[in-house]
């Protein structure tokens, strides 16, 4: 670890990253150049979950694959999930765009208050969550 350089992002209650998102057709969240405070979940198993507001709202549902993908709660519940597929820009790293897949709730009763970013999408980097210091770091 010594030689490697790292972007930290200090956190207070839950670990995240600082992000922005893109769909194909140009639209990007949050709409001005700064980056957005994704929550990391480990116990989502996807990349990248958006509550259904955002998920609209970017129009994703223009670009939804024809088939939703099943996911298992901690309690068993089993939910459906919408897909499409979109860019993730991490701006501390190099703005260089990530393509995953994106998920939403396809009823609101399941829907999400918050972007979550999941086990899929953090498995691309070498990340180091550090709960004494309260920070998440990408070391490269």
């Amino acid at each position: 670890m010594a030689d490697e350089e790292e972007i930290i992002w200090s956190y207070d209650n839950h670990p995240y990253l600082g992000v922005r998102l893109k769909t194909y057709a140009g639209r990007e969240y949050p709409s001005t150049n700064n980056e957005d405070q994704v929550m990391i979940d480990t116990g989502y198993s996807g990349e990248i979950l958006l509550p259904i507001k955002i998920y609209i709202g970017l129009g994703f549902n223009d670009w939804e694959e024809p088939i939703v993908d099943d996911f298992e709660l901690v309690d068993k519940t089993e939910i459906k999930l919408k897909v499409a597929n979109g860019l993730i820009l991490i701006p501390k790293l190099n703005n260089q765009p990530f393509p995953v897949r994106v998920h939403s709730a396809s009823d609101e009763k399941q829907d999400t208050e918050e972007i979550i970013i999941g086990v899929k999408f953090i498995k691309k980097f070498k990340l180091l969550l550090d709960g004494p210091a309260d920070k998440v770091s990408i070391l490269f």
